[in-house]
């Protein structure tokens, strides 16, 4: 239990620190300010803040959910999976989806 507790403060810890600069970058581009490395930083940020809530989203379901006592290897391996299948789905529409400047 102590693995995820200090996966949960990492992750949110990473969670704050992307979301600001991917807001922050957001606001750039909205008043037109340094538009283009805006861009190009709000971009790159897009799939590790989404990620990073969901780690820690997911760390804190499954604290709050089980017992530290017994043993929940199918929803840890379904927690992982979902993550896994998220950041791969997350990948190809960023890939298959153009963007326009």
């Amino acid at each position: 239990m102590n693995t995820l507790l200090n996966i949960k403060r990492v992750s949110l810890i990473f969670f704050i620190a992307i979301g600001i600069i991917h807001l922050g970058s957001s606001m750039l581009i909205a008043n037109n300010i340094f538009a283009q490395t805006s861009y190009i930083v709000n971009k790159t940020m897009e799939i590790p803040f989404i990620l990073t809530g969901m780690i820690y989203g997911l760390c804190s379901l499954r604290i709050s959910l089980t017992n530290p006592e017994e043993s929940h290897k199918t929803l840890d391996i379904f927690l992982i999976s979902l993550i896994i299948i998220t950041l791969i789905s997350l990948i190809i529409i960023n890939l298959a989806i153009p963007t326009i400047l």
